[in-house]
């Protein structure tokens, strides 16, 4: 993924694959060599692209379980704290921001009791949420990093919708909101 920064005269460059890397690494610098290793495969268009690249950083990306809990007493948690995600559904923050409006919404609908705002929360929120995660670790599995027969798989079966299939396919994580109708209004 690449899109421009400082009126197209930056680009930020993101390349992401597997390299079963255990422990959690935040911007470490290495050399482009080393995200070249990820890449042999692919296109060498593509590989031109990541070679123009510098200043690489490498993050560890994080995913967990979902989880059934996010209150204790008077704290909630929201966005990555809750239920963090990986990058495939590009939906991180976007949870984080649903996450912090229906908070805020059922803590104005029920004045005075925040238990239960916080267990409404709770209730509307998870489900989604986590269907998000388990949807993005999956479609980076099938959709973004296949291989062998699995890609010739994803191949025809994406061949095989049409745009407005997969729309379809989106409207639950694009469509509508997830508060009932007299919080929604």
């Amino acid at each position: 993924m690449h899109y421009p920064l400082k009126g197209w005269k930056v680009f930020n460059l993101v390349v992401t694959y597997h390299n079963d890397v255990k422990e959690a690494v935040v911007s470490k610098p290495v050399p482009v060599e080393e995200v070249m290793q990820g890449f042999e495969h692919i296109h060498p268009r593509a590989r031109r692209v990541i070679e123009h690249g510098s200043n690489w950083k490498l993050w560890v990306l994080c995913d967990r379980t979902p989880v059934e809990r996010w209150i204790d007493w008077r704290v909630a948690l929201l966005g990555d704290a809750a239920h963090p995600m990986l990058q495939y559904l590009a939906q991180g923050a976007c949870m984080a921001m649903e996450d912090a409006v229906t908070l805020a919404e059922l803590v104005a609908a029920y004045p005075g009791d925040i238990d239960k705002a916080f267990r409404t929360y709770q209730a509307l929120r998870i489900p989604h949420t986590a269907r998000v995660q388990l949807g993005s670790r999956e479609i980076g599995k099938f959709i973004y990093h296949p291989g062998g027969a699995a890609a010739l798989v994803r191949n025809s079966v994406l061949k095989s919708w049409t745009p407005n299939e997969y729309y379809d396919r989106l409207s639950w994580l694009y469509g509508g909101s997830i508060l009932p109708p007299a919080a929604a209004a």
